[in-house]
């Protein structure tokens, strides 16, 4: 028998269907917001900010496979509200013919469904390449091109400056992914290496120690360019074929003067930078959901500590390549690694998670009896037609029990004080293609 605390709970639960602006677009904004509507979702979380790939599509009656702009945004940014900062958005050229975020965040409302905005926030070779100043740098100075440092002042007035402009349309709030000290790896790119990275190695390479973390390690009484030195010497000594015994990794941390200090800073720093992130959504009334890339409660990689992200509304995991039994643990290794009640999760309807409509359903119900507050499915244009009705149905099996999930909130359809075309914003790359 459901409680009635656990039926209050499923009718607080938010559905939410992870999706491409093109992918919405080939399927006509309408249709897909009947659609989202239909399956029960309270939401959709519609990239707003997103780097490239390749993508294989199922079901696009467009396309089966689309090649991704490399780190550009799907909305038309408002000029003002970047101009203070050096760093300017690249708008797609999905954008050519209108404002493709505002229209089917309209749609989507119009039928109920709220709309999150999806925001891949420091993964961007675009801008790391145009900006390369505020890039992550090694020990040796090499930077990298795949990812900006949170530690650049630049970097953050950038995102918030993008978020603000988010903040003004319809949304209910922005999730938020890859906010977080970029790694060595990339896994977009295709890696060459002909030695053994180690998870120690993979760290030191990792680090950075640009001006601005120099200057914030500085502030906490750490010598940064001192470390960098310790960095090189012990990388180059393990490219020469040294420290190649197998020891734990927090006693090879520790063996490294400095490190440890510099690695404690950083949690610090990240977390700062995440609050002024989201005082500028609270100032709007829209909530922040970080994906952070770890169950743990730290991680010394991303420089991610779960308790510091005090600013965060809600707390998303993914929930790949697990076993449906795990789902309560992971849910609660999450409430309490941050302390935050409101743990949303993502799932695959479909390879290589789910093999069956009755498998979706039933790690939908796990999740949500482990006290999951969401389940997110990813991603719209790249499962299978038929997996959609997968979803229906696990929205519905979990919420039969006590009626309709409650809806998002749907932000009324924003009037500004002058007219849209009035609004001067940054113009897109170029119309996209008829055909």
């Amino acid at each position: 028998m459901i409680s009635e605390s656990e039926t209050t709970h499923r009718l607080r639960a938010e559905f939410s269907l992870y999706c491409y602006p093109w992918d919405v677009l080939d399927a006509g904004p309408a249709a897909f917001a009947e659609l989202a509507q239909s399956c029960g979702l309270t939401n959709i979380s519609l990239a707003a900010s997103y780097h490239g790939g390749k993508a294989l599509l199922p079901h696009n009656s467009r396309a089966h496979v689309y090649f991704i702009e490399d780190g550009v945004v799907y909305f038309r940014p408002q000029r003002r509200l970047f101009a203070a900062t050096k760093i300017k958005p690249f708008v797609s050229r999905l954008c050519g013919r209108s404002d493709v975020f505002r229209d089917i965040a309209q749609a989507c409302a119009a039928k109920g469904v709220a709309t999150t905005a999806w925001v891949v926030a420091l993964h961007n070779t675009r801008l790391a390449t145009g900006y390369p100043m505020y890039s992550t740098q090694n020990a040796f100075g090499d930077r990298y091109l795949h990812t900006l440092c949170p530690c650049q002042p630049q970097v953050i007035a950038y995102l918030c400056a993008l978020v603000d402009n988010l903040a003004r349309y319809p949304i209910d709030a922005v999730v938020l992914e890859a906010f977080d000290f970029g790694s060595f790896r990339h896994y977009a790119f295709l890696e060459k290496e002909g030695i053994a990275v180690t998870p120690l190695v993979n760290l030191l390479l990792s680090l950075c120690f640009c001006s601005a973390c120099s200057m914030a390690a500085k502030g906490v009484h750490i010598q940064l360019p001192e470390l960098a030195t310790t960095v090189q010497r012990w990388l180059t000594a393990y490219f020469e074929g040294e420290h190649r015994s197998v020891e734990p990794f927090e006693a090879a941390v520790s063996s490294i003067p400095g490190l440890t200090e510099y690695l404690e800073a950083r949690f610090g720093i990240l977390g700062m930078a995440f609050q002024r992130i989201a005082e500028v959504l609270h100032a709007h009334d829209k909530r922040l959901i970080p994906i952070p890339d770890q169950d743990k409660q730290r991680d010394y990689l991303t420089g991610v500590d779960l308790r510091l992200l005090t600013g965060a509304d809600a707390i998303e995991v993914m929930f790949y390549n697990r076993r449906t039994e795990e789902a309560a643990q992971v849910v609660g290794t999450i409430k309490s690694s941050s302390e935050n009640p409101n743990v949303r999760v993502i799932i695959r309807p479909g390879y290589p998670d789910a093999r069956s409509a009755e498998e979706l359903l039933h790690t939908t119900e796990s999740i949500i009896r482990g006290g999951a507050r969401g389940v997110s499915f990813y991603n719209f244009g790249l499962i299978e037609k038929s997996h959609i009705d997968w979803v229906r149905n696990a929205i519905a099996g979990v919420t039969s029990a006590g009626g309709a999930p409650s809806a998002g909130r749907v932000t009324a359809l924003d009037k500004p004080n002058v007219g849209a075309d009035a609004i001067e914003t940054i113009d897109p790359n170029v119309f996209r293609n008829a055909t």
